[in-house]
């Protein structure tokens, strides 16, 4: 489990990217579609990255089986920055969740069509 400060630093990470997205973009979504397609995208490039983190963790074990050890240092840190990547686009699905629970709150309060 993660430590606590490190999830507030993450929720953290989370509000300043909400804050970004809406001074950007707006408050609020068009629709439920749209929310929805901005969603899938981050969600697809954080998928992405797992991928091609698994791609350098296969290559890492073909190196360990072989005993190649030199090359160890660096693949561990290509593995690093692809699970750095997927954190960051991680924190991107939280934000526009955020985001999409604003739209969906918005139109409780102002009777807007679900």
């Amino acid at each position: 489990m993660i430590d606590i400060k490190a999830t507030d630093r993450i929720n953290k990470a989370v509000l300043d990217e909400f804050r970004k997205i809406t001074k950007e973009h707006g408050m609020k979504y068009h629709s439920t579609h749209e929310g929805y397609g901005v969603l899938l995208e981050e969600v697809q490039e954080c998928s992405e990255e797992v991928q091609r983190m698994g791609v350098q963790l296969e290559a890492l074990w073909i190196m360990i089986r072989s005993d190649d050890n030199e090359r160890l240092y660096d693949q561990l840190e290509i593995i690093r920055q692809f699970a750095l990547s997927c954190a960051e686009e991680a924190v991107q699905v939280a934000a526009v969740c955020e985001k999409f629970k604003e739209t969906m709150t918005a139109r409780e309060i102002f009777g807007e069509k679900k």
